[in-house]
């Protein structure tokens, strides 16, 4: 197993993680604004952006790995 194997299986598992989290997050955010009685959602709503962000910057450093190491072309 090479190094980008590595990278690729572990960002995997981060971002299938940060995935769960997002939904458990987005359907908390969901359950207290359906409710409405009261309490205060900006911690689940910080937290939804903050995982949502974190899976966007995965993302991004995958395609620049995968750019990286890619071979080069010769005009």
């Amino acid at each position: 197993m090479t190094t980008d194997d590595v990278l690729r299986v572990s960002s995997d598992d981060i971002l299938y993680r940060l995935q769960k989290e997002e939904q458990e997050r987005a359907e908390a955010l969901r359950r207290w604004r359906a409710n409405a009685h009261g309490g205060d959602a900006s911690e689940d709503d910080h937290i939804h952006t903050l995982v949502r962000d974190a899976a966007q910057e995965i993302a991004r450093l995958r395609i620049a790995l995968s750019e990286s190491t890619r071979p080069k072309r010769t005009p």
